[in-house]
């Protein structure tokens, strides 16, 4: 009779695992786990708008402000806070211009990482420290990318701004 107690008390508690664990792993999902949402997906795509480029020397106007129109393509980088942007802009002071950057997203802001000189046209053209910064707006499918390159020759400052603000096509 103790042999039977014994056996019966190992059985029920096989039937009571074997129970337990279908219960537990009953609910999950097929991988176990929901995956992840890329925050990037909703910013990926084309944008289509204009840009402003503006020099200036010791912070007055150097050159009449060039404007046009641009089109930006935003791709998923290589890890998961970076995007990759390319920013196509027509009929800029050396004619069409094509900028291709890495950036830091940290919610809905992104900083350029891999871009730190760039030169202003001149008539003798200056290389200088160049930042990058942007934002997108979900709630209006819209792109924004400013820039701003500062050197300095012989004693005088000059700038270059960029200002791109874009919709998603």
């Amino acid at each position: 009779m103790a042999n039977s107690y014994i056996g019966w008390s190992f059985r029920n508690l096989i039937i009571l695992a074997v129970v337990f664990g279908f219960l537990t792993t009953g609910c999950k999902k097929s991988g176990g786990s929901d995956p992840e949402i890329d925050p990037r997906d909703q910013y990926v795509g084309t944008y289509t708008g204009t840009y402003r480029n503006s020099i200036y020397n010791v912070e007055d106007l150097y050159d009449e402000p060039k404007a046009g129109t641009a089109t930006v393509t935003i791709t998923k980088g290589s890890n998961p806070k970076e995007i990759y942007v390319e920013i196509l802009t027509a009929g800029d002071r050396t004619g069409n211009r094509t900028l291709k950057v890495t950036a830091d997203l940290d919610g809905v802001n992104f900083t350029v990482n891999d871009k730190n000189t760039d030169t202003i046209p001149l008539a003798r053209p200056v290389d200088g420290d160049y930042t990058a910064a942007g934002v997108f707006d979900p709630s209006k499918n819209q792109f924004s990318y400013s820039s701003v390159t500062r050197a300095t020759r012989n004693g005088a400052q000059y700038k270059q701004t960029y200002e791109v603000v874009c919709t998603k096509q």
